[in-house]
């Protein structure tokens, strides 16, 4: 439930501003240049955390299901602007260096990039982008009691359309992005690095209104 009501103040925190953009951009100028993507699959995570305390241990996200919004301006130049909100939810687990693990936490991840799209041969596209990411968790406690902060996010992705899914607007999408993570928590526990985190999508994507 917290997670949802945080959700719901980011939510509120975009849409105005977009509402806005979209009251003063001349509809036939978005009718004609711009395209709506949306992409849901699944989303590997490598480790938040690494530390030992009596024995070796590692804070990880499970595999999420994942949501990413995309808005697209199709021009014809070669590479092609967009702008992602992605979305995913999970367990945050702690796994002990004897095998065993336990959840401690639920984790939402909200991302929003600017990226640059390029068509490298016919159903093959490659996106780069940078933006931000903020960790929701369930509940404000462990890693997460002092807050998570925004990071910086890179990422990149690559769209396989075969002939036959591009005629229904349909691709397989892999996306991959990555991102330092350190939490205030953390810092006043003794770490002074932030831990790089991989994070790796794999989906389908649909252009919503494609025949």
């Amino acid at each position: 439930m917290r997670v949802a009501s945080r959700l719901g103040g980011w939510s509120v925190s975009v849409a105005i501003p977009v509402m806005a953009a979209l009251t003063v951009y001349p509809s036939n100028r978005l009718t004609a240049q711009v395209s709506l993507h949306v992409a849901a699959g699944a989303r590997y995570s490598s480790t938040l955390v690494h530390d030992s305390i009596v024995a070796p241990f590692d804070l990880r996200p499970t595999v999420a299901p994942t949501l990413a919004v995309t808005v697209l301006e199709e021009t014809r130049g070669t590479w092609t602007p967009d702008v992602t909100a992605d979305i995913s939810w999970s367990g945050l687990r702690r796994h002990d260096s004897g095998g065993g693990s336990t959840r401690i936490n639920s984790l939402a991840t909200l991302a929003v990039t600017v990226g640059l799209r390029r068509q490298l041969r016919a159903g093959v596209s490659a996106r780069v982008g940078v933006g931000a990411l903020k960790y929701l968790p369930g509940d404000a406690t462990g890693i997460f009691r002092d807050g998570s902060g925004v990071a910086v996010l890179g990422a990149a992705a690559v769209d396989w359309a075969p002939p036959a899914a591009a005629r229904r607007g349909l691709a397989l999408t892999v996306r991959y992005d990555a991102h330092r993570f350190l939490t205030t928590a953390l810092k006043t526990a003794g770490f002074t690095e932030p831990h790089l985190v991989h994070r790796v999508a794999v989906g389908l994507r649909a252009r919503l209104g494609a025949p």
